[in-house]
């Protein structure tokens, strides 16, 4: 499994998100439906324990929709190829 399938994973899990939601249209926080700030931070824990990294507050309060996500994970080192 790749590393961005791993991210579309846990999107999935954490927000019942189908894969044709997986993109900046459908998937923005607060505003898919179930991205809430709950969810938000659950998403970031799995995300952290998963790549075994750590947000900063400036890439959690940045990650607000699909591909904020995998570039907050690039900058992290997270090989998103």
């Amino acid at each position: 499994m790749t590393n961005l399938e791993k991210y579309q994973e846990v999107l999935k899990k954490h927000l019942g998100a189908t894969e044709e939601e997986l993109n900046d249209e459908k998937m923005v926080y607060n505003r898919y439906p179930k991205w809430d700030s709950v969810r938000h931070m659950s998403i970031v824990a799995e995300l952290e324990e998963k790549f075994d990294i750590s947000f900063e507050t400036l890439d959690i309060t940045s990650f607000n929709q699909y591909s904020a996500g995998i570039e907050i994970l690039e900058k992290l080192g997270v090989s998103m190829q």
